[in-house]
């Protein structure tokens, strides 16, 4: 195995589809892999599922329609404060498999470290609906509609939560837990033109505690988002939309103080998950997944999200540095911007703005080339080293490499060659490690042979 900190996110169904002796035998022997996280509880199929877009030369090559919820029998006695116990995921593949009770005790006679991992994601898409129940851990949105996501405020979502955590750590001999931050505030998802969380009842009574009038903010944001629907339909004020919407922003106060309110909510729910962790033993390690969107694409939530608060949370930070698919990932972000809050400026004139604005000129290609270009190895390097400088050595950093995220055809594919080019990178960059992404059913085998390559030439790797 390596000497230095190699994981790899993997679901539940790798482990089905391809035996779990295979499965780590794999690691080990291309990639030197010596930790595991696994998507133990999901209900994305990116984080848990088989392949998106494409299938790599390994595991079953069709759809598993993934429904989701729990990969782990779930103890009932660690249940007793909720009223959400069943959630269990129902799909037939995995009947009789425990993911953890069948992996964690291979991988540990192995010498192999086991993290759970969860990500906390921001996708309007990711519906629970055969779950009974989980609809009241539900938000509300600016409009007053049931949202689409849990509420960071409702005490019953942080009871399941504590729960859920109370039964991984006191019944498996788990090292850890990796906790991905991958959500946005309302004036975000609105700025997306997607759906808000932030409204229910326990938003509204915090508002009121801080002196924030709620109609007031709920009526800022309605106006921000009224707004913006008409500049997608084409409509342009006269003093330009960028200077329209921070008019909108003064008129209305209150969706500022609005927003410190939820980021406070998210850190909140990521501080109490981190010491839930440590309560269960001290020597356990939290782990931080530090969404693209945040730390490369969004200056908004560049400005939200401090980097130097992430040691207060974590034992050692996973950013996300996908540098491949950024060059496209990167270009339909600033398009959606385009569309509204930058309609003022052209296609190129807002992709090379926020490019500036962001400190990306130096590792992007033109507009046009953008997708199939993606972001230059360096960014991986620079990401990096900024991470630990901000963060001021108080935790390790392991970059995200990525190794199979698809985006159905739209961007090249990833080679060997942009895989050694950004593990040298992260290394360069002063990473302790590599955690291996998205997810191993995503990855061409030879990608993993790309990491233990590095490892080997960089004598991390017997």
């Amino acid at each position: 195995m390596s000497k230095t900190f190699v994981g790899i996110q993997i679901g539940a169904i790798s482990f089905v589809d391809e035996g779990v002796e295979q499965v780590l035998d794999t690691f080990q022997s291309r990639a030197g892999v010596n930790a595991l996280l696994i998507s133990a509880l999901s209900w994305s199929r990116g984080n848990a599922g088989r392949a998106l877009y494409g299938f790599p030369d390994h595991g079953a090559a069709e759809p598993d329609n993934l429904e989701g919820g729990a990969f782990w029998t779930p103890n009932p006695d660690y249940y007793g404060a909720t009223d959400h116990k069943n959630f269990a995921a129902p799909d037939p593949l995995y009947k009789g498999f425990d993911t953890l009770a069948d992996v964690v005790p291979v991988a540990k006679a192995r010498g192999m470290k086991v993290y759970t991992y969860y990500c906390e994601t921001s996708a309007s898409s990711i519906r629970h609906i055969w779950q009974p129940g989980f609809h009241q851990f539900l938000d509300r949105d600016h409009w007053g509609r049931v949202a689409t996501r849990p509420s960071l405020l409702n005490p019953e979502y942080r009871t399941w939560w504590r729960s859920v955590i109370d039964d991984w750590f006191s019944n498996h001999a788990l090292d850890g837990m990796l906790w991905g931050i991958e959500r946005q505030s309302p004036l975000m998802d609105i700025f997306r033109a997607d759906s808000t969380t932030g409204f229910d009842s326990h938003f509204v009574a915090e508002g009121r505690a801080r002196g924030i009038d709620p109609e007031r903010a709920i009526e800022g944001y309605r106006t921000i988002d009224r707004f913006l629907q008409g500049v997608r339909k084409g409509e342009r004020p006269r003093d330009g939309v960028f200077i329209t919407l921070l008019r909108h922003l003064l008129r209305h106060p209150e969706v500022l103080m609005w927003e410190k309110m939820w980021l406070d909510a998210h850190l909140s729910m990521t501080a109490e998950i981190s010491g839930m962790i440590r309560f269960s033993d001290p020597r356990h390690e939290v782990g931080l997944g530090i969404w693209q969107i945040i730390n490369t694409y969004n200056p908004y939530l560049r400005a939200q999200y401090d980097q130097a608060d992430y040691a207060n949370y974590g034992d050692w930070l996973k950013p996300v540095l996908y540098n491949t698919p950024a060059g496209y990932r990167f270009a339909e972000f600033a398009k959606t911007w385009q569309k509204g809050i930058l309609a003022d400026a052209t296609p190129e004139g807002a992709y090379n703005a926020l490019a500036t604005v962001l400190g990306l000129d130096a590792f992007i290609a033109p507009l046009g080339e953008a997708a199939m270009a993606g972001f230059t190895p360096e960014y991986v390097r620079q990401w990096t080293a900024n991470l630990i400088a901000d963060t001021g050595g108080r935790c390790k950093v392991y970059p995200g490499i990525g190794v199979g995220v698809g985006d159905g055809g739209v961007v090249r594919e990833i080679s060997p060659e942009d895989v050694k080019a950004a593990v040298h990178a992260g290394f360069d960059g002063g990473g302790s490690g590599v955690l291996i992404s998205r997810n191993y059913s995503e990855a061409q085998l030879a990608n993993l042979d790309a990491v233990g390559e590095v490892l080997r030439e960089r004598g991390l790797l017997d």
